[in-house]
């Protein structure tokens, strides 16, 4: 249970974090912070994309990591919310170009070069217990949303999105200005998805001997 409380504590932070600054330097660096606060108790996932690339990994069954990602999407839920109340202006989760193609290619991309990044400074042998993963990963996160936040919104966690589409799909009155329909989470999620896949399959190839 220890381990759902971080996962669901720490996404909370994060999109809350996303949601009040939307500044990528503050996201990485917060990002960071909370990989060192939680990374030894569950693993510091944070994302859907994680949990999933840990299973084909094999550091977690399939179980748990549907119990990681039910805690991330309850604390990703919080925290939109929580910017509501706070009367921040609302977490834009949307992607900022027409094309589909260029959406899926950043999304893809970047999720897979974070996912990769946390696999080899995270899971590796040859890394293990080194004191510079929660940098290394904040600083990944924070290049990905410089380099294509005007395109895809630079998301590359599922539960990022899924906070404000459950919260518009539940309650479709609130003003929101930009946040992103409910109707749009599944393209976040199928790319997210494959980046994530695709990461896991390299690193376990390159892993073996």
């Amino acid at each position: 249970m220890k381990k759902y409380i971080i996962e669901g504590i720490g996404t909370y932070f994060l999109v809350l974090i996303i949601g009040l600054t939307g500044n990528p330097i503050a996201i990485g660096i917060g990002l960071s912070i909370l990989v060192y606060m939680g990374a030894h108790i569950s693993g510091a996932h944070y994302n859907p994309a994680v949990s999933l690339a840990m299973i084909i990994r094999g550091e977690i069954s399939i179980m748990e990591c549907l119990k990681y990602i039910l805690s991330q999407c309850i604390g990703a839920f919080a925290g939109a919310y929580s910017i509501i109340l706070l009367g921040a202006d609302t977490l834009s989760v949307v992607s900022n170009t027409d094309s589909m193609t260029s959406f899926f290619m950043a999304e893809i991309i970047f999720t897979f070069l974070l996912v990769f990044v946390i696999l080899n400074v995270a899971t590796h042998p040859d890394t293990k217990n080194n004191q510079y993963y929660g940098l290394a990963i904040g600083l990944t996160v924070a290049v990905g949303a410089f380099s294509v936040g005007e395109i895809s919104g630079g998301v590359f966690n599922p539960a990022v999105s899924f906070g404000p589409s459950l919260l518009s799909l539940i309650n479709p009155d609130l003003e929101f200005s930009n946040i992103v329909s409910h109707n749009f989470f599944i393209y976040y999620l199928g790319a997210t998805a494959i980046g994530s896949v695709i990461a896991g399959v390299l690193f376990n190839y390159l892993l073996k001997k």
